[in-house]
């Protein structure tokens, strides 16, 4: 389910179009590296190392555990225990693969040769699909090797993924259903295609010019790339980072149209949030009333009372509710970017002690006792299953749905705005996937930024002496230095998204980080205002 919500992502992403490399920041620009430690990468932190191209290391307790996580796999074989994918195959893992000792010259020499046949079988057909984005196969990469640091590989293969982010190796990766780190595991010994600094090359050349030399890899290596869902929560991670972007500029645009409507400010205001204090309407209610601290809307007299228009209704509502959306899919997502969905729950220097269950007969067939592939540590191997990743698929289904609502609100601020734009509604397809829902309300935005800024042109040619507050005053200079009012459409339009493409929000407002899921950013109504 997960994989057909982000087909979006994978579609249109063949090569039939032209690959879209990453264009890094000069250099001294994006030089903090991202340290991946299996516990708390971010989703800012995927977008810096896919997009921009931030450097990235592992720490040294990451490596030890990856290390310890290894070496229990291969004493857990040597003591006989049944271990699925490892040393036992099939359903209920009732097929031998091995027995005995994997560091024997025998078993080590066999293991050795089915790893790097399965490295060089990942290769894509020559000519088959690819995906067309440099950004979304880095993004995969850099989650998987966060994720890596729970897994029972050897460190040549983290360390190799590693130098392929720090040196712009990108494969050639297969596009839609087929698994993308396949193509990674196959360039790592120098098969198939790469992008070196987005030119398609062999990968031996890749590897050669970036002064790598070919991995061998060894026993359990190839479940780094098969034995995974980062394929799906990297490219979901960069769904909700370009989400956060769309939401924020929505709120700036949002405070623009307040100004340009002249609009009253009631709804977003105490008594009017305090009747129903959804946590995230709340918080964003309070987030324009911010942004438009010392506007006219406050202070400049008029003949009655400031009506908030019809067309503005339902945008209140609906970003607050998008950043709700947005905020149950950042939490689920940052438990899946530093957590483990291996087959296998490999957890060294865990004792039978530390559970009840783990001391019963049933669980200590799993338990390893110590010896020296471990370096003396015992610890759990245990059958996890747990890839399919449920929560991310729920709240992506809600992600999609509150991003459908908002870019339809947007278009509706203004009943002239929708006249501007009368193609956006156009692919149902793209409503239905979480990318899509993105986009449309990311081109709904462009059209609003355009008018916003129109009607912006015309409260200042009514009274020069006004204001709008920071933010949106920051927003229109910078729009109208880059847009003229004379500027025509629809190129006009195409620029505003340009600009909002070009222009982090943070720019113009840089406050309001938004809560955690486990924060409360309501002062509850009931505490401020009383029956």
């Amino acid at each position: 389910m997960l994989a057909a919500l982000l087909a979006l992502f994978t579609a249109g992403q063949v090569h039939a179009t032209p690959y879209r490399a990453i264009d890094p920041p000069a250099a001294g620009t994006a030089d903090q590296t991202v340290t991946l430690t299996g516990h708390d990468l971010t989703i800012e932190q995927v977008i810096a190392v896919a997009r921009y191209g931030q450097a990235v290391e592992i720490s040294p307790e990451a490596a030890r555990h990856q290390e310890d996580a290894h070496g229990l796999l291969l004493e857990g074989a040597a003591e006989s225990l049944p271990i699925a994918g490892f040393n036992r195959g099939g359903e209920s893992g009732e097929t031998v693969l091995f027995d005995g000792d994997p560091g024997s010259p025998e078993i080590s020499a066999q293991l050795q040769q089915q790893a790097m046949a399965a490295f060089e079988g990942g290769a894509p057909p020559p000519g088959s699909p690819e995906v067309a984005d440099e950004e979304t196969v880095r993004a995969i990469m850099v989650v998987r090797a966060n994720t890596l640091t729970y897994a029972p590989v050897s460190a040549p293969v983290t360390q190799m993924l590693l130098s392929f982010l720090n040196n712009r190796i990108t494969p050639v990766a297969p596009a839609g259903a087929a698994n993308p780190l396949t193509a990674v595991a196959a360039a790592m010994v120098g098969k198939g295609d790469a992008y070196y600094h987005g030119i398609r090359m062999p990968a031996a050349q890749a590897l050669s010019q970036a002064q790598l030399t070919p991995i061998v890899p060894v026993d359990a290596d190839f479940s780094a790339f098969t034995d995974t869902g980062a394929n799906d929560i990297g490219r979901a991670a960069m769904v909700a980072g370009d989400g956060r972007q769309a939401l924020e500029w929505s709120d700036l645009i949002f405070a623009m149209d307040l100004n340009g409507m002249n609009a009253g400010v009631g709804p977003l205001s105490l008594p009017a949030q305090a009747n129903r204090p959804f946590k995230w309407s709340y918080w964003d209610a309070g987030r324009v009333l911010d942004m438009i601290r010392g506007s006219y809307l406050f202070d400049e007299a008029t003949a009655g009372v400031r009506a908030y228009p019809k067309t503005l209704t339902a945008s209140l509502t609906c970003q607050g509710a998008a950043w709700q959306a947005w905020g149950d899919l950042r939490d689920v997502l940052l438990i899946a970017l530093n957590s483990s969905d291996e087959a296998l729950a490999v957890r060294p220097g865990l004792s039978p002690r530390e559970s009840p269950e783990l001391s019963t007969p049933e669980m200590m067939k799993y338990f390893v006792k110590g010896g020296k592939y471990s370096g003396g540590k015992r610890g759990f191997i245990v059958p996890a299953f747990n890839r399919t990743p449920y929560p991310v698929t729920n709240d992506l289904l809600a992600f999609t749905n509150a991003f459908t609502e908002l870019g339809i609100a947007i278009l509706r601020r203004s009943p002239t705005l929708l006249d501007l734009a009368p193609g956006v509604l156009s692919d149902k397809e793209a409503l239905n996937q979480a990318k899509g829902a993105v986009d449309f309300a990311s081109g709904a935005l462009s059209t609003d930024l355009y008018g916003a800024a129109t009607q912006l042109d015309r409260r200042i040619a009514e009274n020069p002496a006004r204001a709008f507050g920071p933010a949106p005053t920051a927003v229109w200079m910078a729009f109208r230095a880059a847009v003229p009012a004379s500027a025509a459409m629809p190129a006009a339009q195409e620029a505003a998204g340009k600009f909002i493409r070009s222009n982090p929000p943070g720019t113009f407002y840089p406050k309001g980080e938004p809560p955690l899921g486990s924060d409360d950013p309501i002062p509850l109504a009931q505490e401020k205002i009383r029956h």
